[in-house]
């Protein structure tokens, strides 16, 4: 994400969080509700107290915003410091609210990011849900206004500021207002649209992340279990949630998002067993406050795992075990982080250890964003080819997928899938959405129908890809299943977003229609295998041997065919092609050389096969029988082809290898070029 620093941060600091409910709302409009208003024009607090009992809340001119007076608050002594208003009487379950309030600094305070939160309390638990944040200033007065949708009763609902960043912020708050929105009725979800599950149910699971809170209603769970084969609960099976404490196991949350999954025949991925974000401090610490031993780290992990994963032993089918550890930055691809500073990189080798012994069934994955990075991509494929080399059990990598409308290129993204497949691991699309926006200082109130076009065409794109590379490919799931429900409504800033397939009432939106109405195409129908005839990485000759799978209902005339094997030729002597043999017949077969006019990663030349109409058809569920090719120097000097794109000397029988490209009228249908 070089030259991309805000989706970059957006996706290092929470990229496997999800955060739901709460969304920045459009403005306020009239036929809204007026519940509350605190002006504080009366002298008077208007039922704002201090959350900690210590702070002082002044009604002062100094802080009015309009009017004779606003609300100084002051003597803070912690981060969670505050002012507070009790909002319980005024909110009712299955409404939405809208607060707003105005927030500035006293002269001279240095900038500071504030957050307005919701206090709710239950019977059993209570909630922090932050609503809104922004960074106020002593310049400028900021608005702070955020929707917060009520899903069930609670016994206490409160709404107040803290500055976590500042724990003896002074600031000023005026003109508070709380709304009702229209009611629009009861949520019904569309029955009759295809099912997802149903539409990719030959391509690969389709799933989605979820909440446990949206459980609540009939609705959500309806569309969860209509949609999707693959479920992973997005914040329950984390160390903080399961291990808040040491020995100390909270099981409550998970065990309702693996009951629901499970009765409603859904596989289910567990996200995440070791992160370097969402872990209690206290893992990394020993009793005198120091960063523990590795021996003591490696007991505490050994004893999570297997708490954890032994809990839902032959209901969670795959794992994400490691979880962000990558920094391409750093000279051995490793995030610095407290696990690391610990052990270093075993313990990425001990938590997959761990997590075998634990569940031996399991699918134990290595997840991490921005992939499509070629230097991070490349420092993930490093650190998998060589845990693999010492026998670690990695099954799987995840390639999360938090993208936008404006990068990076789809072309980036498969080559970065294509790019693990030599080291015999499943991908997982693990956390998909698609930003609208292409820096954290955009902001929309209302989703521009331009924008919905283009997020359709991209996500069209983007399956087209998926479905390309179903062979590697046998899982996607997307971060949230409607725009109510993500985490990019909070993060980087409070603002919009509608990155999902499902809009705020569930209903389907262009980028739905846009994958399930994907026409079949012949990325389904024909399959290029190859094998590598002469291994020799230093002889005079190239012996590539094709075969081309016809698995459509209608017979493909080869005469609109092309393939294309990527090489560097070592040298400027002139090439020879031959066919050596093939079922079509050798003289059907043509080759020519192509010097490519910039070189790319493994190839300067390629090798592009086309055949004439005598060659006649591949019939359907047939295949195009054997194609023999070899290539030579005038001067028989030799290659080397230890660097070519194509060359793979691991595959001596027939496998479908996405380092050659097949064509059809001119259009890529199988593999993916190199890059530069």
């Amino acid at each position: 994400m070089k030259q991309k620093p805000a989706l970059k941060v957006l996706q290092t600091f929470l990229a496997s969080s999800l955060i739901l409910l709460l969304f920045s709302p459009p403005p306020a409009h009239s036929e809204n509700s007026l519940l509350l208003q605190t002006d504080f024009e009366d002298g008077t607090a208007q039922g704002w107290t201090g959350r900690g009992g210590v702070e002082t809340l002044e009604v002062v001119s100094e802080a009015a915003r309009g009017g004779s007076y606003g609300l100084k608050v002051g003597g803070r002594t912690q981060s969670w410091h505050g002012p507070t208003l009790d909002v319980t009487a005024h909110m009712e379950p299955g409404q939405t609210y809208v607060f707003t309030g105005w927030l500035k600094l006293p002269q001279a305070a240095p900038n500071t990011t504030v957050y307005m939160t919701m206090q709710r309390r239950t019977p059993s638990t209570t909630y922090y849900e932050r609503i809104y944040f922004d960074t106020v200033t002593p310049n400028d007065w900021v608005r702070f206004q955020a929707q917060y949708k009520l899903l069930e009763a609670a016994d206490n609902l409160s709404v107040y500021f803290e500055a976590p960043d500042n724990s003896s912020l002074v600031f000023y708050i005026d003109d508070f207002r709380m709304e009702r929105l229209p009611d629009l009725g009861p949520i019904i979800i569309e029955e009759g649209i295809p099912s997802l599950k149903d539409v990719f149910a030959d391509d690969f699971l389709i799933g989605t992340a979820f909440s446990n809170s949206e459980l609540l209603t009939e609705a959500d769970r309806k569309l969860l279990a209509k949609h999707f084969n693959s479920v992973t609960p997005g914040n329950v099976l984390k160390w903080d949630s399961t291990e808040p404490r040491e020995g100390v196991f909270d099981f409550s949350g998970s065990d309702a998002a693996v009951q629901f999954a499970l009765e409603n025949g859904q596989q289910l991925r567990g996200h995440t067993l070791v992160w370097h974000s969402q872990t209690p401090d206290w893992v990394f610490r020993d009793a005198s406050g120091n960063l523990a031993s590795k021996e003591l780290l490696f007991q505490r992990m050994k004893n999570h795992i297997n708490a954890v994963m032994g809990r839902y032993k032959g209901q969670i089918s795959a794992w994400d075990v490691v979880n962000e550890v990558i920094d391409a930055s750093q000279p051995d691809g490793l995030r610095r982080s407290s696990w690391y500073q610990i052990a270093g990189e075993e313990f990425i080798e001990k938590a997959f250890l761990f997590a075998r012994e634990a569940d031996p069934d399991a699918v134990l994955f290595i997840n991490d964003y921005n992939t499509h990075d070629s230097a991070k991509s490349q420092a993930l494929y490093n650190l998998v080819k060589r845990l693999k080399a010492k026998g670690i059990p990695i099954d799987g990598v995840g390639h999360q997928t938090h993208i936008s409308l404006y990068y990076p290129t789809l072309q980036e993204i498969e080559s970065s899938i294509v790019k693990f497949a030599d080291l015999g691991v499943e991908t997982h699309i693990t956390e998909l959405d698609i930003s609208v926006y292409s820096s954290a200082s955009q902001r929309y109130d209302t989703f521009p129908e331009e924008l919905k076009q283009k997020q359709a065409a991209l996500y069209k794109q983007l399956f087209e890809v998926f479905k390309r590379h179903k062979s590697l490919i046998t899982s996607v799931t997307l971060w949230g299943k409607d725009d109510a429900n993500t985490w990019l409504r909070t993060f980087p800033v409070a603002r919009n977003d509608w990155p999902l397939l499902f809009d705020e009432r569930l209903q389907s939106k262009p980028a739905y229609w846009a994958i399930v109405s994907i026409p079949p195409s012949d990325t389904d129908k024909l399959v290029l295998q190859y094998r590598a005839a002469d291994t020799q990485v230093g002889d005079n000759s190239l012996r590539p041997h094709f075969k081309i799978k016809n698995n459509g209902a209608e017979p493909v005339p080869l005469s609109e065919l092309a393939i294309r094997y990527w090489f560097t030729v070592d040298g400027e002597k002139p090439l020879a092609f031959y066919c050596d043999y093939a079922r079509i017949g050798n003289s059907n077969v043509m080759g020519k050389h192509v010097k490519m006019s910039t070189g790319k990663a493994g190839a300067d030349h390629y090798l592009e096969l086309t055949f004439s109409s005598a060659a006649g058809s591949i019939p359907a569920g047939d295949d195009s029988g054997v194609i023999e090719t070899r290539s030579h120097k005038a001067d028989w000097s030799n290659f080397n082809e230890s660097n070519d794109y194509s060359f793979d000397p691991s595959k001596t029988s027939f496998t479908e290898w996405e380092g050659v490209t097949l064509y059809r009228n001119g259009q890529r249908i199988w593999g993916v070029e190199p890059q530069d």
